[in-house]
């Protein structure tokens, strides 16, 4: 997980005036297009980004969509008997082992390493 910080920004427009954008973006992606952005005062706002699938299995957790398949692990999390629902496609996921520990990829987005054997399978 990471958090980005956003804010509205005032930009030149090609022919020179200043004007605030409509919306907020990050200063990484602003200085892309307008280089001289200068940020918007009490626009500050701060998005978390999860970017590791298990975060977003547990975020998907209560999510009314169906969950396709199940990641099984040996680790007992109360409650779930090692087994944890995920939203893809068993295809969509590849598991690899790094020595003793076990890494799950979802569509390039690598979780963080765990004990294993883990292994993806369709929900029942």
């Amino acid at each position: 997980m990471k958090v980005e910080i956003h804010y509205r920004w005032r930009v030149q427009s090609p022919a020179g005036r200043w004007r605030a954008t409509r919306y907020s973006a990050s200063e990484e992606a602003i200085r892309k297009e307008f280089p001289e952005a200068t940020p918007v005062q009490g626009t500050r706002t701060e998005r978390i980004i999860l970017d590791q699938p298990a975060e977003l299995v547990c975020a998907s957790f209560h999510s009314p969509h169906a969950k396709l398949s199940v990641l099984i692990w040996p680790c007992t999390i109360p409650g779930r008997d090692g087994r944890i629902p995920l939203g893809g496609h068993v295809s969509d996921y590849t598991v690899t082992q790094d020595g003793a520990d076990w890494v799950v990829v979802l569509h390039g987005t690598t979780d963080a390493p765990r004990p294993g054997p883990v292994r993806v399978e369709a929900a029942p």
